[in-house]
């Protein structure tokens, strides 16, 4: 597990030395200071909710915190909690702040990050000492959903600055989030008897709730994994008949189950055996390097009444093969700019459904994914339609709050393919003026100390 800030006793030693010595000027002070701040609110919070299983262990923490620290307290116990914090003396009509962390419990790893970010948010609120109006926003993810995001008010919104803080692996400030949409291939199923004799349900179930945009590559997508299962037979001459095809729940999520039922000749089951157990080893590849459980399975069952005809059946198996999933576009700089993820499926009430969620931080390239889609639905008889389409949300590096920060952080601002807590709250409230920050482990100490110099230069003594 990663370590996020270094050891107390050695942050404590450098803070006696430069008091003794009386070295450094105030800027150096306020950065022990905040040295110091971030250690002490990493430790607390995490001691506090090391059993935590619940927000609302998280968000009684941070409350007792607050009160501690004369900060404002609104709760919603489950969902959400925000802190607040009077401007300082002379700062009384100085821009304000909003930062922004969320908290998921799914996983201990997951939690312990969060926490990181939600630390750095508490030493924004209590090492500041310059500033306009701040707002601390601590929000609750479960299972890949922005639930306190979806649940917070509009009226949190209402700030001239809002930061939302992330856990990295490298200093990044985002200032681009993909647009999305939602697509759907459908088709209604004609159902016949089947033909063949030995029956066999495919089962893969794996890690659930991640996100296939913060976790490209790493996890085999289950749907297209029993796909391309079926496309190996297929173009190999095994002769089988698809029953049924069922998976996923969310369109932006990596399935974590799929399942198909299939009908086999009998002379063809040793060939079909062998092409399963080839996908078998590369699915075990993937959790292997992740050390994570896994299963995928191949059990004969009794003979389905019925199966999906031939023609369908060739169709389905042929988009499965031809549809992209994962990566779509390299930008010059190797960086992936477009990303497709096959998220449901399903062939209940003799209907094919599919559903796909392509994302681009390019307008140009998600039209030419549109097109290729549907293209691609079209040469395999098979209906498109798209569901829902979230646009992409840009804004300019010369932007004064994105302008700062990247200059006092020594990078440059980019794009990312998710953040969906940050786009909630652009759905509810587009001109937010929002800067996403990632902060990595080296560098978050100065890089805070970055964005409470730039809340201090709204101070009247800094405007003359």
């Amino acid at each position: 597990m990663k370590r996020f800030f270094p050891i107390l006793l050695i942050s404590a030693f450098t803070a006696v030395f430069l008091l003794f010595t009386g070295c450094g000027s105030q800027g150096e002070e306020n950065e022990v200071s905040i040295k110091d701040r971030m250690d002490q609110n990493y430790e607390q919070i995490t001691q506090a909710s090391e059993n935590a299983e619940t927000f609302q262990v998280i968000a009684d923490s941070l409350s007792s915190w607050a009160k501690e620290n004369n900060l404002t307290v609104k709760s919603s116990g489950e969902q959400y909690i925000v802190l607040s914090k009077a401007a300082s003396s002379g700062y009384e009509d100085a821009e304000d702040f909003t930062f922004h962390a969320s908290v998921s419990l799914d996983t201990p790893e997951e939690k312990s990050e969060d926490l990181q970010s939600v630390s750095a948010v508490m030493t924004a609120l209590n090492g500041a000492r310059q500033h306009g109006e701040l707002t601390g926003i601590i929000t609750f993810e479960k299972e890949g959903r922005p639930i306190g995001a979806s649940a917070l008010g509009k009226e949190y919104l209402n700030t001239d600055n809002f930061i939302s803080v992330n856990d990295g692996n490298s200093t990044e400030l985002i200032n681009s989030i993909a647009a999305s949409s939602n697509i759907m291939a459908s088709k209604e199923l004609d159902m016949v008897s089947p033909r063949h004799t030995k029956a066999y349900r495919i089962v893969l179930d794996g890690t659930p709730y991640k996100s296939p945009y913060e976790h490209r590559g790493e996890y085999p997508n289950a749907i297209k994994t029993i796909g391309d299962l079926l496309a190996s037979c297929q173009s190999s001459g095994v002769l089988f008949e698809l029953a049924s095809f069922n998976g996923g729940t969310d369109v932006d999520l990596y399935p974590r189950r799929a399942e198909a039922v299939i009908v086999l000749q009998e002379n063809d089951v040793t060939s079909f055996t062998s092409q399963f157990e080839n996908s078998y080893e590369n699915v075990a590849e993937y959790y292997e390097d992740l050390d994570e459980s896994f299963e995928y399975t191949m059990t004969e069952i009794a003979l389905p009444d019925r199966v999906i005809a031939d023609d369908d059946t060739a169709n389905i198996v042929s988009l499965m093969y031809t549809i992209i999933n994962g990566t779509y576009y390299r930008s010059d700089d190797d960086e992936v700019t477009a990303f497709s993820n096959i998220g449901k499926i399903s062939t209940k009430n003799r209907s094919f459904r599919m559903q796909i969620n392509a994302k681009s931080l390019e307008n140009t390239i998600m039209d030419e994914m549109h097109t290729v889609f549907e293209t691609t639905c079209g040469l395999c008889d098979v209906n498109y339609s798209e569901l829902s389409t979230t646009g992409l949300w840009y804004v300019s590096p010369e932007t004064p709050l994105i302008e700062a920060l990247s200059r006092g952080m020594n990078t440059e601002p980019t794009g990312t393919l998710e953040n969906k807590a940050a786009s909630v709250f652009l759905d509810k409230k587009e001109d937010l003026n929002l800067v996403v920050w990632n902060t990595d482990i080296e560098d978050a100490e100065d890089n805070l100390s970055v964005i409470l110099d730039y809340m201090a230069s709204f101070g009247e003594e800094n405007q003359q």
